[in-house]
C-alpha cells in the first residue's frame, strides 16, 4: 500500500470522527477539543500530501492549492465560531462542514494522481528495462 492511499483511508476516518464529534456538540457535551484534534489530523495529512505533491512534477499547482488549503482550513475552524453569529450561524456551521469534507476531497484528489504519476513513472521504468 502506498503512502498516498494510507493518509487517504486515515484522513477519511478522521474526518467521519470529527464530523461525528461536531455533530455531539449538540448535544451540549463539550466535545470541541477531540473535534478539533481530528480536524487537525485532517489538516495535518492534507499538508503532508500536498509538500509532496509539490515535489512531484505534474502536481506543483494541485500541492500548493492543498497547502494553502490545508493553512487556512485550521483558521477557518477556530474562527467560524465568530462568523454571522445568531439565528444565520447554521450558514457558517454549514460551509465548515463542506470545508471539512473539501479537504478529504483535496487529499483524494491528489493521493489518486500521486499514484497515477507512480505508475507512470513504473511503466517507463519497466518498458526501457525491456528494451
Amino acid at each position: 500500500m502506498n503512502i498516498a492511499r494510507l493518509f487517504r483511508i486515515i484522513a477519511t476516518i478522521s474526518a467521519v470522527i470529527a464530523a461525528a464529534f461536531g455533530m455531539g456538540t449538540y448535544t451540549h457535551a463539550d466535545f470541541t477539543n477531540i473535534h478539533m484534534l481530528f480536524g487537525l489530523i485532517v489538516a495535518l495529512l492534507l499538508l503532508i500530501i500536498s509538500v509532496i505533491a509539490v515535489f512531484t512534477s505534474k502536481l506543483r499547482i494541485l500541492g500548493v492549492i492543498g497547502i494553502i488549503y490545508a493553512l487556512v482550513l485550521p483558521i477557518f475552524g477556530v474562527q467560524q465560531a465568530l462568523i454571522l453569529a445568531g439565528d444565520l450561524h447554521w450558514l457558517t456551521e454549514t460551509t465548515h462542514l463542506a470545508v471539512g469534507f473539501g479537504a478529504v476531497a483535496l487529499i483524494g484528489v491528489i493521493g489518486e494522481r500521486l499514484a497515477r504519476s507512480k505508475r507512470s513513472v513504473n511503466e517507463v521504468s519497466t518498458a526501457s528495462k525491456a528494451a
